[in-house]
């Protein structure tokens, strides 16, 4: 089974993505928020809004760290896909975890 999370953001054409506090809130509110304990084991898309284009490392590192501590950087290898407005930013957020 595979559960997709569309993020979405104040501002529906939003370019840029920064700051730690965005970061763990985005997380908490449209992911923690969303998954039950069986999703976490199983695969999971999350979806970048195809307008934005940079994602800062202050917001990545927010989002992404209770992630890490959730299912470890194997879990998101192996079972988080992320789609972004192109693979150049997808790889950039793999390379971003460690």
């Amino acid at each position: 089974m595979n559960t997709t999370i569309n993020l979405e953001f104040k501002y529906p054409f939003t370019r840029a993505l920064a700051g730690d506090k965005l970061g763990k809130r985005t997380y908490k509110e449209q992911v923690a928020a969303i998954l039950s304990e069986e999703e976490w084991q199983e695969e999971i898309t999350i979806c970048f809004p195809d307008s934005v284009y940079v994602i800062g490392t202050s917001f990545w590192h927010g989002f992404i760290d209770n992630m890490i501590d959730k299912i470890g950087y194997d879990g998101i290898r192996e079972r988080v896909k992320f789609v972004t407005c192109s693979q150049e930013l997808t790889d950039d957020l793999y390379e971003d975890l460690y």
